[in-house]
């Protein structure tokens, strides 16, 4: 850990968008406030909650971490909400990380994320380790190494050979472009996207390999995963747009094809459950989706999605190391 004075250390934002989150988000705000790391400050955005979250987020006014904080007159999307926040973050601020209102942070996590942030000038994204309700997912990122090339973090995720956590990640704050919605408008896994566009754009990218984050999920915690997911069933589709827009820049072309006609199988798959599950309308218009990027399956292609799904939960289930091999001692690193 930095041992830096405050005042030598710079201004990094945790960034809060808010709905109806009486019943968490007091804790997402003493998560921040117990944080080690200082100067930080906490931008938040209550987008015209029904419930008692304007008069918690109120109660904070005079807390140590300054508190940033507006109110939407009428609910916007929670993309756009997520800009919203986002666009509070102080001119100085060098440094912002998002945390969702029912999500908390252990106290050092700002300043390991930022001892990494801090160790090479070109570093400009931090990920590390979450739990996921108490539990910590494992995350296929060799220990040897902290810094990793931008595109290289990217294939690694791409290729289903590292998590992640892509709602707790630290990010430079001149990746974001005044040209851009940062968290695109019109992807609902958004925060999926903002990851992959700045780690697309090159330069590197830290892991700390220590735990940084609590995702609480369950189905009255607003999560995408209960609300819009379920209903939108967009997640499969927009993971085929990731792979597309940025596997050809950060795969070689032998492991583009391999990660892509994989993905494509488990596609086709769901498109057959849906078809047998009373969701035709979903499955015909993924098949129309498909067809407008060029894959158009034929009779065959759905039979062999069958016929390799027990050998694909084989390698996922079974064969799949829970740790990844030890590195040679002379193997080059991004650190080196």
């Amino acid at each position: 850990m930095s041992t830096a004075s405050p005042n030598q250390m710079p201004l990094v934002a945790v960034i809060t968008p808010c709905y109806n989150g009486e019943r968490h988000v007091e804790a997402a705000i003493k998560a921040v406030q117990a944080q080690t790391y200082r100067p930080l400050v906490h931008c938040i955005v209550d987008n015209a909650s029904t419930d008692g979250t304007a008069e918690i987020i109120a109660r904070y006014a005079s807390a140590d971490v300054p508190i940033v904080t507006i109110r939407n007159p009428e609910t916007i999307t929670f993309q756009q909400n997520s800009n919203k926040v986002a666009s509070l973050i102080p001119a100085e601020a060098t440094h912002f990380r998002m945390l969702h209102a029912d999500d908390t942070m252990p106290a050092n996590a700002i300043a390991d994320m930022m001892d990494a942030a801090l160790s090479d000038e070109t570093i400009i994204m931090v990920a590390g380790i979450e739990k996921m309700n108490g539990v910590l997912r494992p995350h296929y990122f060799p220990p040897e190494c902290t810094v990793f090339e931008a595109n290289n973090m990217l294939a690694r995720w791409m290729s289903d050979e590292a998590h992640i956590p892509t709602a707790h990640v630290l990010f430079r704050a001149d990746v974001m472009r005044k040209d851009e919605d940062f968290y695109p408008n019109d992807i609902v896994e958004c925060y999926i996207a903002a990851v992959c566009r700045t780690l697309s754009r090159g330069k590197r990218a830290a892991f700390v390999h220590k735990y940084i984050a609590d995702t609480i999920r369950h189905k009255d915690s607003g999560s995408l995963v209960f609300t819009l997911a379920p209903k939108v069933k967009a997640v499969i589709w927009e993971k085929l747009l990731f792979i597309e827009r940025y596997g050809p820049a950060s795969l070689s072309n032998t492991e583009y094809k391999r990660v892509l006609n994989r993905f494509l199988r488990v596609f086709y798959r769901r498109i057959l459950f849906w078809a047998i599950s009373g969701s035709g309308a979903i499955a015909k218009r993924d098949l129309e989706r498909l067809a407008s990027r060029g894959h158009r399956p034929s009779v065959f292609d759905f039979i062999a999605s069958v016929l390799v799904w027990p050998y694909y939960l084989f390698l996922k289930r079974v064969k799949r190391p829970y740790e990844p091999p030890r590195w040679p001692t002379d193997a080059t690193t991004a650190a080196s």
